[in-house]
Order: structure tokens, then sequence, then C-alpha cells
């Protein structure tokens, strides 16, 4: 080890230099404080034997430069003196000291003292180690974070894809949605289309759990709820020819997910409601599998909840669902949307609700979709506050406008 001795008396320092060198350590040598200093500003020592009275400047004062200096390792400083009250002890460990030996020193303390010291900056510069090891984590953690956010961005953004597009049109009815993931992607998916025969197919589902897995089955289930004839569809069932296909009843379309997604390992399952539109009579059939009720508005009616519940999808195999039944006259709208917006709480931890959302939308029968859309949205934010939704948030509206 390297230590430095400041001490004006020139027969110390030549005591404390050959004990040094005989044990072992490679020494450097100062007349004074100031001398001490100089060196320590120019070299990166960590282990200081200073004498405390000294000229130009003690050794209280090193000590004290020695701390107030930035300093890339810590100094381990010996203090010598002739003092011995109480009193300069708490002086000399105000000014930085580390340890203190008297003089006339004793050897046998003195090496005791050194070996204390490397004790000490031993276990300081291991502490140092796992400190720029900490810190190369963190910045390794970093990096691989921004590249998960840049992935999950660019799965947000796909995942966006999927969704409607907001000036597609159908002739004969309207559409409006609200898409909010409570992460950068979700669970929640949601689409309309034309199928056979002047009808219109429709779904909303809810993947269970948050994040990427959820999000990733989502897309899953929109690429298979695709209406292309080309990719054997099994929306449009068996015909005599591709154009003139039957559409699949959506208690069978339900029945069918729940076979293909039963997966004991990912404990994945999703709720959803599929549907069946006929644009030129107004009736619906449709499906509903552990969603939260589609909503009817009427005018002149209130607002009414249509199914009955139903067993999740990929949640129990072999079981049946129901056929749904009614009619959706010109100028009525059908409100699909997830658990997210129901069940989600203000500070009080109160649940927003399915009463709620009737109260609200009782009086936007006859207005236009955007409006209800942009209501529920505007009321829910207020409900929960400032806070990141805990839960996936999304709605779908329907309206035949003729």
């Amino acid at each position: 080890m390297r230590i430095l001795i400041a001490d004006d008396a020139a027969d110390s320092r030549l005591i404390l230099q050959r004990l040094l060198k005989k044990w072992g350590h490679e020494v450097l040598v100062a007349e004074d404080g100031a001398e001490a200093w100089q060196i320590l500003e120019k070299d990166p020592v960590s282990f200081v034997i200073t004498d405390w009275m000294m000229p130009h400047m003690d050794g209280a004062e090193l000590c004290r430069r020695i701390r107030g200096s930035k300093r890339p390792n810590y100094v381990y400083v010996i203090l010598l003196t002739a003092k011995d009250g109480k009193g300069d002890l708490v002086e000399g460990m105000e000014c930085g000291a580390d340890d203190f030996l008297n003089k006339p020193f004793d050897r046998g303390e003195l090496q005791v003292r050194i070996r204390a010291g490397e004790r000490i900056l031993r276990l300081e510069k291991r502490l140092e180690d796992r400190n720029n090891e900490l810190q190369e984590t963190n910045l390794n953690l970093g990096r691989a974070y921004k590249r998960i956010e840049k992935d999950l961005q660019a799965t947000a953004d796909m995942q966006r894809r999927l969704l409607p597009d907001k000036d597609k049109e159908v002739p004969g009815v309207n559409f409006s949605w609200l898409f909010t993931p409570s992460t950068f992607v979700g669970g929640d998916i949601f689409n309309f289309f034309m199928l056979d025969k002047g009808k219109l197919g429709f779904y909303h589902l809810d993947v269970s759990g948050h994040g990427v897995p959820s999000a990733m089955l989502s897309v899953t289930l929109s690429k298979v709820l695709s209406p292309d004839p080309a990719q054997g569809s099994f929306l449009l069932g068996v015909g005599e020819g591709v154009s003139s296909r039957d559409v699949t009843p959506p208690n069978e379309v339900v029945a069918e997910l729940n076979r293909r997604f039963q997966n004991d390992e990912s404990m994945l399952y999703f709720t959803m409601v599929y549907g069946v539109l006929d644009l030129l009579t107004g009736k619906l059939e449709f499906t509903q599998a552990g969603h939260p009720c589609p909503v009817h508005l009427r005018k002149g009616f209130p607002p009414a909840l249509l199914g009955n519940g139903g067993y999740p999808v990929g949640m129990l195999p072999d079981v049946e669902y129901d056929l749904k039944v009614t009619n959706i006259e010109i100028g009525e709208k059908l409100l699909l949307y997830s658990d997210g917006i129901s069940e989600c709480k203000n500070d009080a931890r109160e649940e927003y609700g399915e009463g709620r959302i009737l109260e609200l939308v009782a009086g936007e029968s006859a207005g236009p979709i955007d409006h209800l859309t942009a209501l529920l949205e505007k009321d829910l934010r207020q409900w929960r506050g400032d806070k990141q939704y805990d839960d996936d948030i999304s709605l779908l509206v329907i309206e035949r406008s003729c």
C-alpha cells in the first residue's frame, strides 16, 4: 500500500519511513501539510499519516482539505499528536481524522492501526466496486427498458391498427368507439364487418389479465374473427358457393372459439359479445359469454340491458352458449363495453357501475353517437380523476341509421 507521511520533524519522518518500508509499504514523504496537500492533488494516495503540529498547514487543516475535496477515492487519515485531552480528540474527529496515535508512538500499535485502516479501505473499495456494478446494472436496465418500451409501443401501434377505421363507412349503420388500454397494450379488442347477404358482424371482447400476454391473445382473436372467406373463416357456414355461404349463428361461433382456446397453461380466458345484425330487417342475433350486457337505446324508452351472462370463453370445455334474438329499429343504438368501465373505481374505491352507465346514456337515444361516446369518456375521466385506469377501457356503439 502507498502511504503518505506528513511531518516537519526529520527524525520522526525517517523512523516512520523505515518502519513502513520494512512492513512492505511504498512511502511518500512531505515536510508539512502544504507539501502533503500538493502531493495529494497529483497522486491518488489513499492512506495518510500526519503530524498535528506543523508549519504552513497543520494536520487538522490537512484533514479538512482532504474531507472537503471531491476525490475519486477515500483517504484514510491517522493523526499523530502529543495532545491527549478529550477536547483535542473531539477537534481531531471534527476535522475528519479516522484514527489517532500519541507521540511518541508504539511500533506495534502503529502497525495495528495501519492494518485497521487497510481493512476499512478494502471495505470501501469493495463498496465502490459494488456501487459501480449497480450503476452499470442500472444503465443496462435503463437501456433494456427503453428497448422494451419501444417494442411495447410498436405492439400498441399494431394493436390500434387492428381496431376499426374511424372513417370506415357501412351503408345503413353508424359507429363510434373508445379505446384506452391501462398499459401500453391491452386485452380489449372489437371490430365490425360485413358478412354475407347484407348482414353485419361485430364483436367486443376482453381478455383476462393485463399487458402483453392479454394483448397477444386479443391480436390473435382479431385474426381468427376475420370474415375473409378466402381464409376459410368459420364466421361463414357451408353453402353452395363462397358468395352464397350462410352466416354462422353467433352461439356456434362462440362455441367454436371456446373449443379452440382451451389452454390450461396460460390460464387466459376472455369474455365477449358476438352478434350479427341484418341491416335489411333489423333482426339482431347475438351471444353473450361472460361479458357485460349490451345496452339497447330506443327513443322514448329507458335503456334496456340485453342478455343474461353466459360463461367466459376458454374457461370450461363443452359449454353451450345461448342465442339471443331481438330487433334494432332504424335510429336505435347498441352499446357494448368492457368491465373496465363498469368496475372503474374513484378515490373512494366506489365502482362506476352499470346503473351509472344507464343513467348517463338515458337521454342520448336520439343524439349523435359521437356525442354519446365523448360524454361517457368525459364522465368516466372525472370519476377516475388523474389516476391511470386499473383496467382497459373500451366502448363500441352501433346505430342502425336506415
